[in-house]
């Protein structure tokens, strides 16, 4: 490895489009997990990123994009101001707010810089591909070793990043399909639209055998969602449903029981943490409704302690449970920025969907760009099903989130720009 970044530095200072490829690679990726010895713990993500930053202020970025004042980016602008209000008037003293935040601004980051380098179709669809491909491989690893063990292989998420335990990691994995399912239509070499069927089918194994009942949800969701928005009504019918009868046929015995107990949910103590730890982020929302109480303060024994004995919606005994996250994306934002934050956070989310509307409405009227309609599409599924199965996981600031809401709302822009272009050269 050491080896390899002897030649990734260089080219990543050719040029800042590079450095933010990689600068995506190494975020989704995190490979000192597959790493020994010195590099193990090398910072990668530092690296790139201080690349493509000095490069974009230097003015070494080839075909420079422009920040790009729409709904989504203005957004997200707010959300970060946000974060730093509530941080600056957290609840003290909590451990373990510098370290959220930090990974907070990591994220927004990688989302604020994105127009600056996605000006073109080519691009977006690289950048897409980068993503996939760091993203995909621990899909491809586990999906194998699913296959090789029988279906006994446990999959546990991924140490050091956004997708720690296996829940976490179902959801990103289900993100991970539709993306690969545009992948598979628009990539022009038949061994790259190979690897993408493959990857799809891998990635759905993987996501098995986290025994994750989210992960099973968001699945569901993104199946249901890719038949309603598809163009092709019943080649897309067909699809989920040959999907569904190999999930049926493959899946191991204890995955169905683990779906099952979805039915017995409130018999699970598990689960009624969970609860407690909404009630809990209720209360501090209600107390501190603007700001909340800060990043991760549901988990601090005396912010716990001060607000499990609040009158709630919630009818669980509180006093029966320690300190948990929250487990909702929805409750994890409300007790971390209150009221206002979670506002910022669904109005960013649908953000997204304004942008689909707003790309569909080009299109209808120019009859180009059937491409930014299907990525469109495509990332809006995944956010469907971040917001599906977000219900039972903190995952509310994973950057993959960001960085599709920023480049979905590029997208009106890039194609009448391709547009232009096409009736100039003509």
């Amino acid at each position: 490895m050491f080896g390899i970044m002897l030649g990734l530095v260089p080219m990543a200072f050719m040029d800042g489009f590079i450095a933010f490829l990689l600068w995506i690679f190494t975020t989704v990726m995190s490979p000192g997990n597959y790493l020994y010895g010195f590099m193990q713990d090398f910072r990668y993500v530092f690296v790139f990123a201080g690349i493509a930053a000095l490069l974009l202020l230097i003015g070494r970025v080839k075909e420079r994009g422009k920040f790009e004042w729409n709904i989504s980016t203005v957004l997200l602008l707010l959300f970060i101001v946000h974060g730093l209000l509530s941080t600056a008037f957290a609840l003290r003293p909590n451990q373990l707010l510098d370290i959220r935040l930090e990974t907070f601004l990591k994220g927004m980051a990688l989302a604020l810089v994105a127009p600056f380098f996605l000006s073109t179709r080519w691009r977006v669809h690289l950048t897409l591909v980068v993503l996939v491909l760091g993203l995909g491989l621990h899909a491809v690893v586990d999906g194998l070793k699913v296959i090789a063990s029988g279906g006994a292989h446990n999959v546990v998420g991924v140490p050091n990043s956004s997708l720690t335990d296996n829940n976490l990691y179902a959801l990103g994995m289900a993100m991970l399909v539709p993306l690969l399912m545009y992948l598979y239509r628009y990539s022009a070499h038949r061994y790259a639209r190979l690897a993408a069927a493959v990857g799809v089918a891998l990635t759905i194994l993987t996501i098995i055998g986290t025994n994750s009942r989210g992960g099973f949800l968001a699945l569901a969701v993104v199946g249901f969602w890719y038949w309603m928005i598809s163009h092709r009504k019943m080649v897309s019918l067909m699809v989920v449903t040959v999907f569904a009868i190999g999930i049926a046929q493959v899946a191991p015995e204890r995955w169905f029981d683990r779906i099952e107990s979805i039915q017995t949910a409130g018999e699970d103590d598990s689960f009624m943490n969970r609860v407690a730890a909404w009630r809990v982020s209720l209360s501090i929302a209600n107390d501190h409704p603007v700001l909340g109480g800060g990043f991760n303060a549901v988990q601090n024994y005396w912010i716990w302690d001060e607000y499990k004995n609040r009158p709630s919606v919630f009818n669980v005994d509180v006093s029966k449970y320690s300190p948990k996250a929250a487990h909702s994306i929805y409750f994890q934002v409300l007790g971390d920025l209150g009221y206002l934050g979670l506002m910022l956070f669904l109005a960013l989310l649908g953000s997204a969907f304004y942008a689909r509307s707003r790309v569909k409405r080009i299109y209808e009227q120019t009859r180009r760009g059937l491409w930014a309609l299907d990525l469109c599409n495509a990332g809006c599924l995944a956010l469907v099903a971040f917001m599906a199965a977000g219900g039972g996981v903190s995952l509310a600031y994973f950057e993959l989130v960001y960085f599709l809401i920023v480049m979905m709302s590029l997208l009106p822009s890039i194609m009448q720009s391709e547009q232009a272009r096409q009736t100039n050269g003509k």
